[in-house]
């Protein structure tokens, strides 16, 4: 999602920036733009502020968890997570890479550089229109999920493919915890079912306005071409055509 090193092999987060903002510039004259990011870290089912700048100089044992509570409204807030003012590309950049830096990452048998975490990169707009006191806000959520892996390919033995087990365990669980939340969208729009199990996992539950609120929601799957790697591919191909069936 963030791409390459250089700047012509930029992923689609950074496009997103420079796209952004560039609608944002054609509409200054007429409504002055207020932007707010944060980037959250889902590791084990737990947040992390990944703006934090304490958390680059500590070991990640100590890193401040994010906790989760709705309002009486329920409006959902999350406590620990920093809010910054962005209101350039390049400022969005600088903290796209600040949070990547800090990153869960780890060398796997699919991947030498394999995100062991979801990310999620929230850009708050608000829209105050010059010719009236009339105030808009929109959310855009980009989402860097971890790559689903077959846990026996995790290798054997030491203490660090053990670890890596157990992060594909609480990976291909929350993937499974979003595909059920799809799954139970599409029932409830054909009128089969009324319960949406949000709550089951971290992100789900900071994605629901994303997923079944007011809104627009794009998946893009990343498929491997090596032979190795044929069960994920064919396992993302599937969750991607049931991602599908969801209808904002």
């Amino acid at each position: 999602m963030s791409g390459g090193e250089s700047w012509d092999e930029r992923g689609i987060i950074p496009r997103t920036f420079t796209r952004l903002f560039e609608l944002l510039a054609k509409n200054q004259d007429e409504v002055e733009y207020s932007v707010y990011a944060s980037y959250l870290e889902i590791y084990k089912e737990n947040g992390y502020d990944l703006l934090d700048r304490g958390h680059a100089e500590m070991p990640f044992e100590k890193w401040s968890k994010i906790s989760l509570f709705e309002d009486q409204q329920a409006n959902l807030h999350l406590k620990n997570l920093s809010i910054h003012a962005c209101n350039t590309e390049e400022r969005a950049i600088d903290l796209l890479m600040t949070g990547n830096f800090i990153r869960q990452v780890s060398a796997t048998p699919m991947n030498q550089a394999s995100s062991r975490s979801h990310c999620i990169f929230t850009l708050a707009i608000e829209g105050r229109h010059l010719q009236s006191d009339v105030i808009t806000t929109s959310k855009l959520h980009l989402v860097d999920l971890a790559g689903s892996e077959r846990v026996y390919k995790a290798s054997v033995g030491d203490r660090a493919a053990a670890s890596m087990r157990n992060e594909a365990k609480y990976i291909n669980r929350s993937l499974s915890y979003l595909e059920q939340v799809i799954i139970a969208l599409h029932d409830k729009a054909n009128g089969n079912r009324v319960h949406v199990p949000y709550r089951n996992s971290m992100m789900t539950s900071i994605l629901r306005d994303s997923l079944g609120g007011n809104c627009r929601t794009v998946m893009i799957a990343n498929l491997s071409t090596d032979m190795q790697n044929e069960e994920e591919t064919v396992s993302t191909a599937r969750f991607a055509l049931r991602c599908q069936k969801l209808v904002n």
